[in-house]
């Protein structure tokens, strides 16, 4: 009897969930206070996704930006470090720094020499350090320093005087 009872139970609650899913059955609209509770929700969520959608906006314009930069870096990196003119230069530090033998040069107005260390090209077999040449078609005055760079990291030229 027992069994019966239950096979009774579970056939009743099936026959409720069916009569509920059916697409006939009845259907219960939200009270006033859940749907301006909803109708709130949605504002929110609404707001939410515009801020979000702004942001997106300008970290694309961000990303696009960087993109250039990047780009232009790229080029720069190509034409000016990668070309036959440009590369490696083996360097190494000549003369002795006590000033008792090296490149000499005579300061203005003074009336003996001087001996000196300086860099210099060394094309040993074990320079002391590679320096990056740079293509001399890249150095104008508009490679630079970019216009509206802060003065100290422009870069200058000046003409080098000779000893």
């Amino acid at each position: 009897m027992k069994r019966f009872l239950a096979v009774l139970a579970v056939a009743a609650v099936a026959g409720v969930i069916y009569v509920a899913a059916a697409p006939g059955g009845q259907t219960v609209a939200p009270t006033a206070r859940q749907f301006a509770a909803l109708k709130k929700q949605v504002s929110r969520l609404s707001k939410k996704v515009k801020a979000q959608g702004v942001k997106i906006a300008a970290l694309s314009t961000d990303e696009k930006g960087a993109r250039t930069e990047a780009d232009d870096a790229v080029g720069f990196i190509s034409s000016c470090f990668l070309t036959q003119n440009a590369g490696a230069l083996p360097i190494n530090e000549f003369g002795d720094p006590a000033g008792t033998f090296g490149y000499r040069y005579v300061d203005n107005g003074a009336s003996s020499d001087i001996f000196t260390t300086a860099l210099d090209v060394d094309s040993s077999a074990t320079p002391g350090a590679f320096l990056q040449a740079v293509d001399p078609s890249c150095i104008t005055s508009s490679a630079l320093h970019k216009a509206g760079a802060p003065a100290e990291r422009r870069a200058t030229i000046r003409a080098a005087t000779k000893h």
